[in-house]
């Protein structure tokens, strides 16, 4: 009674709490009937009116008032919002009220959105650098629409900006392309005034602040991105991956950090790089890691544990992740549209940020002289940005990210144990189509000859098990990933044979499961394999099938054209 009393005293609305908390652990029940939750959550909302405010920043009420508004009617939901709206920016920035903030946002209509997004209107730099406030600004940034976020985004640029343009569209760098340079340069004082206060304090997750950074680059000069990447390489990055604008931030600052810069990323994603590659935006940043840093020692130093090493140990299951497989393709034939979205290509070759446009019209320059002193780029030459930012031959670079680390062979084997299993993978059949092949340029071939023949060898062997076997899984010629894999390696025969070897998969392929036996696959997606045989460009392939592949084509059992004949044929005749 005397704790109560004191309580009471303290409190103004203890006793009105102390009933709504007792009525919320009836309404909170799994078991209670819908019409009884009903009419507790009028009854809780009937003894909060006119104190829903005090209700929402109070520790024990806060979760009660959360509650009410989840199960109560479309009508009372419309008379907290009411009641609510007019301290919405005191909830943002109450640790218990911030919760209802954002339920407020969730449940909130097209109109009763609006209204919470012109109440922030001039507070969302304010609220970005305060820990709750920022991941309510960050909800209503989500549950904007486009013209909504770009308002959003606006608040960085300066307050005269934003009062004599329309900024519902477009970038920052297109709007202030046909502006004087005395406003160019005061809009870019506004931003960094405004971003550095939240850059010191590490309140970096939010997808929003990333959209204000690559706004924010594009328009600032050399030396204004060099601080921006200093500041953010470490771990800070790491925390900003999970956003297509926050990936886009770390492949910038992986191409453009100093060594010192990139070491210390790479030392940020230490036990980090698995979550990492199979992030739908992250794996960009050691997609970027692999193109351009010349110390492969950092990367595949085993001691360190970090990149490769950390790849290393889940080679199968990142063979058949979505994103996981362009890591490792990445090694094998880099930068092939087949294997990677325009866009991600377009983001790996994008030129320093402030040296990206031809003159310093859209750059903003900050002193005399100018900071952006980079000259012109020729977007068409990948190999000039590419020295520019590193120095190592991109090959060598592959070639030892491959070897140092143990990579190829642990990657050979993981293909030669689980052939059937990526074959027959939609996402799997990439990589090890590009392992039997060497990879471009032969890089699998001078890393381990041996683990290619041993792919080769266990490809063959599953093609070479009897059609009429009864087994779990669809024979590897009869399955549509698997057979158009196994096609594409015979067509391509001639391209990655073994060096000392005289026989190629193609000659393996034929001599272990089709020789004698092409009658049987020549109907299906079977028949793909056999006719590839027919269209090889390498003559000894052609030569060893022409005459059982004539012979199907003669009696009409496999469409199309008959074998080519090769040229000690024709000879001969």
């Amino acid at each position: 009674e005397l704790l109560e009393s004191r309580k009471r005293k303290r409190k103004p609305n203890f006793d009105i709490e102390k009933d709504v908390v007792s009525l919320w652990e009836k309404m909170r029940q799994r078991n209670i009937k819908a019409e009884d939750r009903s009419r507790i959550v009028s009854e809780t909302l009937a003894k909060m009116k006119g104190k829903m405010v005090q209700m929402a920043m109070s520790h024990s009420c806060s979760r009660v008032l959360q509650s009410c508004v989840k199960h109560s009617q479309e009508a009372e939901k419309n008379e907290v919002f009411q009641e609510l709206r007019p301290s919405f920016l005191d909830l943002c920035l109450n640790t218990y009220a911030c919760h209802l903030a954002l339920r407020m946002i969730d449940n909130a209509k097209k109109d009763q959105l609006q209204q919470l997004l012109s109440i922030l209107h001039g507070n969302v730099v304010r609220l970005l650098r305060h820990p709750t406030g920022s991941a309510v600004v960050e909800h209503a940034y989500h549950a904007a629409s486009g013209s909504q976020k770009q308002e959003l985004v606006s608040e960085f640029f300066s307050p005269e900006f934003r009062l004599f343009r329309n900024i519902t569209k477009g970038r920052i760098k297109e709007m202030l392309s046909d502006e004087p340079a005395a406003k160019r340069k005061t809009v870019l004082e506004h931003m960094t005034l405004s971003i550095q206060p939240i850059l010191e304090k590490g309140i970096v997750d939010h997808s929003i602040i990333h959209r204000v950074l690559v706004e924010y680059l594009s328009i600032a000069p050399m030396s204004m991105v060099s601080n921006i990447v200093d500041q953010l390489s470490g771990p800070l990055l790491v925390r900003m991956l999970h956003t297509a604008d926050g990936a886009k931030l770390g492949v910038l600052c992986v191409r453009h950090g100093s060594a010192k810069q990139r070491k210390k990323i790479i030392k940020a994603l230490k036990g980090q790089v698995l979550k990492v590659a199979r992030d739908d935006h992250g794996y960009a940043v050691l997609l970027s890691v692999i193109d351009v840093v010349d110390d492969t020692e950092l990367v595949t130093k085993a001691s360190m544990q970090v990149i490769m090493s950390e790849l290393a140990t889940e080679i199968r299951e990142l063979s058949v992740n979505k994103y996981g497989q362009r890591l490792i393709l990445h090694l094998l034939a880099p930068n092939i549209p087949r294997y990677f979205p325009a866009e991600l290509l377009k983001t790996l070759k994008s030129p320093v940020v402030a040296c990206a446009v031809s003159s310093s019209k859209t750059t903003v320059d900050t002193s005399e002289k100018g900071d952006d002193e980079c000259g012109d780029v020729n977007d068409g030459d990948d190999n000039t940005e590419s020295a520019r930012i590193s120095k190592k031959d991109p090959f060598l670079r592959r070639t030892e990210l491959l070897s140092k680390s143990g990579f190829a062979q642990k990657l050979v084997e993981a293909c030669a144990t689980n052939a059937g299993e990526l074959l027959r993978s939609p996402l799997g059949k990439d990589v090890i189509y590009e392992v039997a092949r060497g990879g471009v340029d032969g890089i699998m071939l001078k890393a381990t000859p041996e683990g290619i023949s041993s792919v080769h060898k266990a490809i063959a062997d599953l093609a070479a098990l009897p059609k009429d076997k009864k087994t779990e899984e669809e024979h590897v010629l009869e399955h549509y990933h698997a057979s158009r894999t196994i096609r594409r390696l015979v067509l391509d025969s001639s391209c990655h044979k073994l060096d000392g070897s005289s026989e190629s998969f193609a000659q393996m392929l034929w001599s272990l499961a089709l020789q004698g036996r092409c009658t049987t696959w020549a109907r299906g997606h079977s028949a793909k394999v056999v006719a590839a045989f027919r269209d090889s460009e390498d003559p000894a392939v052609r030569r060893v099938a022409k005459s059982e592949i004539n012979s199907l084509v003669d009696s009409g059992v496999l469409e199309g054209r008959k074998a080519k004949a090769t040229s000690a044929d024709a000879a001969k005749k």
